[in-house]
């Protein structure tokens, strides 16, 4: 395990991986604790390409497992749900230790890609879109025009739920504007949805939740016109959603700067319940952050700085105060790309001691972590 002191923050910053293909954590708002303490993370090797990783003592042990695509992980049991290989075959492990066993298949005439399964591996979600020019490619250079042209395109979505034990195929959510993504079943809730839309965050309502037998459709934090709604993740109570929100209602820039983190406005961390009121709003935060993320005791939250601001963040989180003093703990080296970010993923260590992050180390992604406290 390689460790330096960051000559930005003064802190001691590790590299707990060191594989010649790299290694990194998955997107920050899917589930990466495993029990034990460890945590959940990917990179190529001799085996496989799951990586358990201890925060604590930097060891790094290679699973034998091939994912093709993760579903989702249950935090409390470790069972951890994927497909081996492409296709629409379910299969579970138990992690650290279990073997993976067949759990199901999503018929081939079901459409839609398979996102998501409920914390119980009952119900498997899919979003089905179609439009003009499939796999168009989200623009990442600052150029205005080309994300409005990519914004625009024509498509419509559909949202289902395919229930693995009694084969029932459920719609859930159409749209004839647009497609839906951001699928992430709840944590707590094996009936619960929370899902998005793929539309620009100030032009409507972008948060949504469902459930999975299609009833109890409702927005999430209602959104007025040029209010910026994105990056949202469930608390760990499983009874909030947490967001990043900005407020560009007076905003003139936004046709021109369509982008949140060059917007001239401030960014606040918002949480709202499940009836959809915000609950929560922090004052102006110190910079715009790719993606705001909370440790698994609701005690702390991180952020990513963007453009500018090359750093993973935490402060301490208290209900009581609208005071979120994120300091910066570590630098990131990795470029940064325009709606795309710089791929940090930063997360706590289930004990919230460790802040994990990836950040390019001799020009490749590895995991890397630092002292939260």
């Amino acid at each position: 395990m390689r460790e330096w002191t960051d000559p930005h923050t003064g802190r001691k910053v590790r590299q707990l991986t060191n594989l010649s293909h790299g290694a990194t954590l998955g997107y920050f708002r899917l589930p990466r604790h495993v029990p034990g303490g460890l945590v959940l993370a990917w990179g190529r090797h001799d085996d496989g390409n799951v990586l358990l990783v201890n925060p604590h003592t930097g060891e790094v042990v290679p699973r034998k497992l091939l994912v093709a695509q993760y579903l989702k992980l249950n935090e409390a049991t470790g069972r951890m749900w994927f497909l081996p290989e492409p296709g629409r075959e379910v299969w579970a492990v138990d992690l650290p230790d279990g073997e993976p066993q067949l759990v199901g298949e999503v018929p081939q005439d079901v459409p839609g890609h398979l996102d998501d399964i409920t914390c119980d591996g009952r119900t498997v979600l899919l979003s089905h879109t179609v439009q003009e020019v499939p796999n168009r490619p989200i623009p990442t250079t600052r150029d205005a025009a080309s994300v409005w042209h990519f914004i625009s395109r024509p498509r419509h979505g559909i949202l289902s739920a395919y229930d693995l034990v009694d084969g029932t195929l459920t719609k859930l959510a159409e749209s004839i504007e647009f497609g839906f993504f951001h699928l992430d079943t709840s944590p707590t809730d094996p009936e619960l949805v929370r899902f998005a839309k793929d539309m620009l965050e100030a032009l409507g309502q972008r948060m949504w939740v469902v459930q999975v037998d299609g009833s109890g459709l409702r927005r999430i934090r209602h959104q007025e016109l040029f209010e910026v709604i994105t990056h949202e993740f469930w608390w760990p109570d499983g009874e909030h959603i947490g967001y990043t929100y900005q407020d560009r209602r007076g905003d003139s820039t936004l046709y021109q700067v369509p982008w949140c983190e060059y917007a001239p406005v401030p960014t606040r961390l918002g949480i709202a319940d499940l009836a959809g009121n915000e609950v929560f709003l922090s004052d102006p935060l110190n910079c715009y952050h790719t993606h705001l993320f909370v440790s698994p005791d609701g005690r702390r939250v991180c952020g990513e700085g963007t453009d500018g601001h090359s750093f993973v963040f935490a402060a301490p989180f208290s209900w009581e105060s609208t005071r979120v003093d994120l300091q910066p703990l570590a630098t990131v080296h990795t470029p940064y790309v325009p709606f795309r970010g710089q791929h940090v993923e930063a997360g706590f260590s289930a004990d919230g001691r460790w802040l994990l992050f990836n950040d390019t180390i001799d020009g490749r992604f590895q995991v890397c972590a630092v002292e939260a406290e």
